[in-house]
């Protein structure tokens, strides 16, 4: 089995030198800044990715792996790519290496590597590098939790604040890790796509005929829920209890309640009932650390399905966005409220 080591970054929606989707979390250079040099770690570069890990000193490989004293490189290695999540909070597995090389000390691009790899006139320092065909950048809102917030030690070994985490054998660490790293794999190789084969419609989702609107709120819930079962979730409809969400998703210690909403066109835009507007204002000011609040407007819901999945983020109160930061909600209140999406990116240079 390949040596795993985990890296820790700021999170980004594509790590392509994006900035508009940064959420700092708790690196403070990101926060300041607007960007971490990080941004460019699943860039493609001649067929080679680079990887940037914030200053963390020289890596002790010969500690944790089985290789020579002062080794400068370990070979053949799984990179597991974290990143504080936005809206749970813990850490979220954002990526994967897989047959990388890591070193032991930075290293310091020159030439044209180095004027790859420019942002804001510096070069960026890589640890590790690795085939991009081997490299699997996770879908924003499909990165998994690996550490949730509190995480109890219970006298295991769990990551804390570092950059750096290297699992210990045998321990729950390692054993999820494995786990997650299995799912992702399914993942890759699953061919279940749903579609439609019913034409599309350009107008306004709301549909005058009850019966069309049941058969849209249908097929919403019904694309929600298979997304999330092949992302390992379990899902539970709780439609008929009036509790102002759908669906109940659960995935190891990960909670989601989400309200789903389907259009029949490409408006993303919903109304809430009084009740579902009173839960999500509930969840905006007693926030629970054990289950999170989503609103997913299904557009074309039909047709071919686009998902569009809200989640309020951790420091930002009341907002409400996409997790790779390009749309966000605006609220019209009415008898309960109407939700609007805009755009919340800027166009990349």
């Amino acid at each position: 089995m390949p040596d795993i080591i985990v890296f820790h970054t700021a999170w980004m929606a594509k790590y392509d030198g994006d900035r508009a989707s940064l959420s700092a979390g708790g690196f403070k250079f990101a926060a300041e800044n607007g960007y971490g040099h990080e941004m460019l770690n699943f860039r493609n570069i001649d067929g080679m990715c680079y990887g940037y890990v914030p200053p963390t000193g020289n890596l002790h490989l010969e500690k944790h792996f089985d290789v020579p004293r002062h080794a400068e490189t370990l070979e053949g290695a799984t990179v597991v790519w974290t990143a504080p999540h936005p809206e749970q909070g813990g850490r979220a597995v954002t990526g994967v290496w897989r047959d990388a090389t890591v070193f032991r000390e930075v290293q310091h691009p020159k030439g044209k590597l180095a004027r790859r790899r420019l942002i804001d006139g510096e070069a960026a320092s890589y640890l590790c590098t690795a085939k991009s065909e081997n490299c699997v950048l996770l879908e924003p809102d499909e990165r998994p939790i690996f550490v949730r917030p509190g995480q109890p030690r219970n006298g295991q070994s769990w990551p804390g604040q570092q950059k750096v985490f290297y699992p210990k054998p045998g321990s729950p660490a390692l054993k999820l890790l494995n786990s997650i790293l299995k799912n992702i794999d399914l993942g890759r190789t699953s061919t279940d796509r749903r579609s439609g084969s019913k034409p599309s419609s350009n107008r306004s989702g709301w549909q005058a005929d009850v019966e069309r609107r049941r058969k849209i709120e249908e097929a919403a819930v019904v694309a929600v829920g298979s997304k999330l079962e092949r992302l390992g979730f379990t899902i539970e409809s709780v439609e008929k209890e009036n509790l102002g969400y759908d669906l109940v998703a659960t995935r190891n210690e990960e909670v989601l309640h989400i309200e789903v909403k389907g259009r029949s066109g490409s408006d993303v835009s919903a109304e809430l009932t009084v009740n579902e507007f009173a839960c999500l204002k509930n969840y905006q000011t007693q926030r629970s650390p054990n289950a999170h609040y989503r609103i997913a407007i299904v557009t074309d819901a039909l047709n071919k399905p686009i998902i569009n999945e809200f989640v309020m983020v951790r420091g930002q109160k009341s907002q409400w966005c996409t997790l790779d930061g390009r749309l966000r909600l605006d609220f019209e209140e009415r008898m309960a409220a109407r939700l609007t999406s805009v755009s919340n990116l800027e166009t990349p240079e």
